[in-house]
């Protein structure tokens, strides 16, 4: 293969597992990638090697306000821009809103009760043979709690699943087209509403009630603002932490010498076991930008309005970076990853998503089980996130490799 004929839009690639490969090709001979799209769309450079994508992240000639996707589109559709598709300072000034109810020792309360959502997830599976991880524990974990963190009763969380999965990529399992994603987005602006109206007539302190009463400049948030926020909380709430939770036990299964490692002492080696989940399995794969002003990069230049895509899912497999970037190993101690992506626009629930996972690995340390995959990973036919589908395992008590 040949990097001129690689297409990136190609989402077989990824839903095979073959993409670490063409990446690798690409960091190595064309790290700055011309992709023409098939569907007619103008095209997009494509950034691949971690020292470029993080310049990128913070350079002040590139914007989001284009869109975030490769496809010129945004998910909120054509209203208020959401905290996705803001620049500074309008986005820091809606960032902010909702960074107290995300801080460390914001999220640090919450952790008694994900515990006991943990453990409710895992008590009926020890000992009873194969089951779907996704479905079973890695999609309704930070379901549950991101429902109770948005003020959304238990009996409404199976729609927000639905909903998420809908707009979250066109794979046909969730999706029939682009329908699909547009009246996931409408029935998504219609439940908040009501949830909001009900929130002004009774505050709490849930994140709706907070947006609800909350002001940018002394003025209340637009009708648009508000969608906008609700739907990007929904999403990238569920998304990041159910990948890094499938694909970390994929990970896991992958590498013999990783659980009883971390089970050795989890209370020192489960964080840099968590910080290799999210290097290795990269749950966003990549992020657009689109350039304001000429950018020269590898000896090319990137005209104005042209779009910029970083691939953290490449620069987090960078031999320039990292000793055997492909493997797992969770006593890695190197550079920083790009999991949560880098810059301001880094991932705003970062540190719940880091909580979620290391209350549901401890827990299975601290109990004495072992995770085991037992059949293939079906990933998601995405070119955005990291998704796994299904993930065949079995929880058994006793030591053993995870």
């Amino acid at each position: 293969m040949t990097t001129a004929s690689i297409d990136l839009t190609d989402v077989s690639a990824f839903a095979q597992g073959r993409d670490a490969d063409i990446l690798r090709s690409l960091r190595d001979s064309d790290p700055l990638h011309w992709n023409p799209e098939p569907d007619g769309g103008p095209g997009f450079w494509s950034v691949t090697r971690y020292a470029d994508i993080r310049r990128i992240a913070t350079d002040p000639g590139v914007t989001v306000r284009e869109g975030t996707q490769i496809p010129s589109r945004r998910a909120e559709g054509d209203g208020d821009r959401s905290i996705h598709h803001l620049d500074a300072p309008e986005h820091m000034k809606l960032r902010r809103l909702v960074i107290p109810a995300l801080r460390p020792a914001a999220v640090a309360r919450w952790e008694d009760e994900i515990t006991q959502v943990v453990d409710e997830l895992i008590d009926p599976r020890v000992g009873s043979g194969e089951f779907d991880l996704v479905p079973t524990i890695s999609a309704q974990l930070p379901l549950l709690v991101l429902g109770r963190l948005l003020g959304v009763p238990a009996e409404d969380c199976p729609d927000i699943l639905r909903w998420t999965n809908q707009m979250a990529s066109a794979d046909p399992e969730y999706a029939a087209g682009p329908e699909t994603a547009v009246r996931a987005r409408d029935e998504v602006f219609a439940y908040f509403r009501e949830l909001e109206a009900a929130r002004r007539e009774a505050p709490d302190d849930s994140l709706v009630s907070v947006l609800a009463h909350a002001q940018v400049d002394e003025q209340p948030l637009t009708r648009g603002q508000l969608d906008a926020y609700y739907l990007i909380l929904m999403v990238a709430g569920n998304e990041t932490t159910r990948n890094l939770l499938s694909g970390g036990v994929h990970a896991l299964n992958l590498e013999p010498e990783a659980w009883p490692w971390v089970t050795a002492d989890p209370a020192a080696r489960l964080r840099p076991a968590i910080e290799e989940m999210l290097r290795w399995v990269s749950p966003v794969l990549c992020m657009r930008r689109t350039a304001t002003e000429s950018l020269e990069l590898h000896d090319r230049t990137i005209a104005p309005g042209e779009k910029v895509v970083m691939w953290f899912v490449s620069g987090n497999r960078d031999d320039r970076v990292y000793t055997e970037p492909d493997r797992f190993r969770p006593w890695r101690d190197e550079a920083d990853h790009l999991g949560f992506g880098w810059g301001a626009h880094a991932c705003l629930g970062a540190h719940l998503a880091r909580l979620e996972a290391t209350v549901f690995f401890r827990r299975l340390a601290e109990r004495g089980l072992t995770i085991t995959q037992t059949g293939e990973i079906d990933r998601l036919a995405s070119n955005f996130f990291r998704g796994t589908k299904h993930l065949p395992v079995r929880i058994d008590a006793g030591s053993g490799r995870a």
